[in-house]
């Protein structure tokens, strides 16, 4: 017996325990590989020891001499053993062999992604402290503050500045950070983590730096806002107390020229007081806004309660307003006045020509002439009485009263005063001229009031006579039209005694040539009228009368035809009673048709 055959079963264990372990690596470097291959993201110490692991398990990845060795062990042990358990042990043994030589492209592989795999997770590593101190700055840019002065304010503005000046310091190291991300992230074999890496330092550095930088702006607009907020409090003070010294030379002037320009220069200054003080009240209303972005709770309520303060005041622009609207009214009124003193006055010099001329022209003019011209500047002196009236009140309410009037003010009393006087005076002369002929005047009057009263009523009469009578279908409208020419011939009747009666006041007027001509004038169209009035009343008149008869007759005929029947249903009425009614009925019936016809 042989060596191997003697220690058969001792070789046979020590080759089965080499199998075994050589099938146990293998297990061991495929699981290797699929904790690296995994989804699951490790932190570098982690992967570091899967790298550690893998790396070991495949330093010799070959494995010849093991593969050699059983394979002489097996071919030994098979010698002299049955075809069946032979074929069986190579057949494990093939399969072994097999299963590594597989197994080596995925190991080569998988090194080849262990050292990506291994430089992402070292490019965390090295992103780490700078992210954290992103975050650190986003941080400390974006938590609440509540500055109460502006000391803090400026305490946090240079904290934010230095931020940002360690930001600046990061930038070309962040930069060269994220240049060696995109390099790595073309490889097509990435890990998914490696792109929110790089995305996440890239996005980061942006956002931190807008965070910082606005920040810094809201800081440095709320340092200037508590400046801001300060000064125009002080100016918007020293506004109010200019405002009140304006209200105090606020004066009436009651020279007219110097009060337009006086007036132009308070206008001018009211405009500027009331711009200056809203636009340095909007700009504390902004710049409460804008402090009231950080500042705390107890600080905007006493600012609340400082800005009311300030607000109650500005009733001074609304005072000094109307106090300057005041000097408008009264440069309007006074405007206005003197413009009334100066149409009287240049209306007394016409008025006063007008008189010279009834004076000096009376031989050569007729007496209701004479008396007209009179009576209608009687008229116009009155109306201008009753305007000087009128200035009379408004000198009583615009200028002084009293001892002490000012001299711009006296000017105007003495010009009313002379105006007044100057037109009472003409009113007594041209009283005194009229008055030469009062009778004229009276006679004139009532002849004029008559005409006035007839005039329109002949227009109306002429025109009524024009359009001529509607035509009646049945006898209510006959009767109505009647009634209607009746009374248009009533009216032409007492119309007559208002033409006769203003003809006999100008009878009475010195001379009356004009009126005559007027009055005949006047009565031919009146004639005219009167003339067409007789032809309508003796016309209608005819026309009722035929269309009353042909109604009787048609009623008296209905009777006939209704109550000339026997008891016993016998028609007893006369055949030629009936044929002469009819016969008289068609004979009024053309006349009436004739009569309605001839309107």
């Amino acid at each position: 017996m042989s060596f191997w055959q003697e220690n058969y079963q001792f070789i046979k264990e020590v080759y089965e325990m080499r199998h075994s372990k050589m099938a146990e690596w293998m297990e061991n470097v495929e699981k290797s590989i699929a904790r690296i291959m995994a989804d699951k993201v490790y932190t570098s110490a982690e992967f570091k020891r899967e790298r550690d692991t893998f790396n070991s398990l495949c330093k010799d990845l070959e494995r010849t001499e093991v593969k050699k060795w059983l394979a002489q062990i097996l071919e030994i042990l098979m010698a002299e053993r049955a075809k069946d358990q032979k074929k069986t042990e190579g057949d494990k043994l093939d399969a072994l062999i097999q299963k590594h030589e597989e197994l080596i492209p995925n190991v080569t592989k998988t090194a080849v992604m262990v050292d990506l795999y291994w430089k992402c997770y070292a490019y965390g590593d090295e992103l780490k402290p700078h992210v954290e101190f992103l975050d650190g700055i986003m941080l400390s840019s974006t938590r609440d503050i509540a500055p109460s002065c502006i000391e803090n304010v400026d305490e946090l503005i240079e904290r934010q500045e230095k931020s940002l000046s360690q930001l600046d310091a990061k930038r070309n190291v962040v930069t060269e950070l994220i240049a060696k991300g995109k390099v790595i992230l073309q490889n097509p074999d990435k890990p998914k983590f490696l792109e929110g890496n790089v995305k996440r330092i890239e996005e980061g550095w942006d956002d931190t730096k807008k965070k910082a930088q606005d920040r810094l702006q809201l800081l440095n607009e709320t340092k200037d806002a508590f400046i801001g907020y300060a000064e125009k409090n002080e100016t918007i003070a020293t506004e109010f107390e200019i405002a009140e010294e304006e209200i105090k030379k606020v004066k009436k002037i009651f020279n007219l020229d110097a009060a337009n320009a006086d007036l132009k220069k308070r206008q001018d200054i009211l405009k500027k007081s009331t711009d200056t003080i809203n636009g340095l009240m909007a700009s504390i209303n902004a710049n409460m806004a804008t402090m009231s972005i950080t500042i705390p709770e107890d600080k905007k309520k006493i600012l609340t309660k400082e800005i009311k303060a300030v607000a109650d005041k500005l009733e001074v622009a609304g005072r000094f307003a109307e106090t300057v609207k005041k000097i408008v009214d009264l440069v309007a009124a006074l405007t206005a006045f003197d413009n009334s003193l100066k149409t009287i006055d240049a209306w007394k010099d016409a008025a006063t020509a007008e008189l010279t001329d009834i004076k000096e022209a009376s031989g050569a003019m007729l007496p209701e002439d004479r008396v007209a011209r009179t009576m209608d500047l009687q008229e116009d002196i009155a109306a201008k009485l009753e305007i000087i009236k009128g200035c009379a009140e408004t000198e009583k309410a615009l200028l002084p009263q009293g001892g002490g009037v000012p001299a711009d003010a006296q000017v105007f009393k003495d010009e009313l005063a002379r105006i007044t006087k100057f037109v009472t005076e003409l009113q007594s002369k041209t009283k005194i001229e009229c008055d030469k002929y009062s009778n004229d005047v009276k006679f004139w009057a009532e002849y004029r009031t008559g005409i006035k009263e007839f005039s329109p009523w002949l227009a109306g009469a002429e025109k009524a006579a024009g359009e001529g009578l509607s035509k009646p279908s049945d006898l209510a409208e006959v009767k109505a039209l009647n009634d209607k020419v009746l009374g248009f011939d009533k009216n032409c009747v007492n119309y007559l005694k208002v033409l006769t009666a203003a003809q006999a006041a100008a009878q009475k007027m010195t001379t009356h040539a004009e009126a005559d001509a007027e009055v005949a004038g006047l009565k031919t169209r009146f004639d005219a009228v009167k003339v067409v009035a007789d032809t309508w009343v003796k016309k209608v008149d005819v026309l009722v009368k035929e269309w009353v008869l042909l109604d009787n007759t048609v009623t008296e005929l209905n009777s006939w035809v209704a109550k000339d029947k026997s008891a016993e249903g016998e028609n007893q009425f006369s055949l030629e009673k009936m044929e002469s009614t009819l016969g008289e009925l068609k004979n009024i019936f053309k006349e009436k048709e004739k009569l309605v016809e001839g309107l």
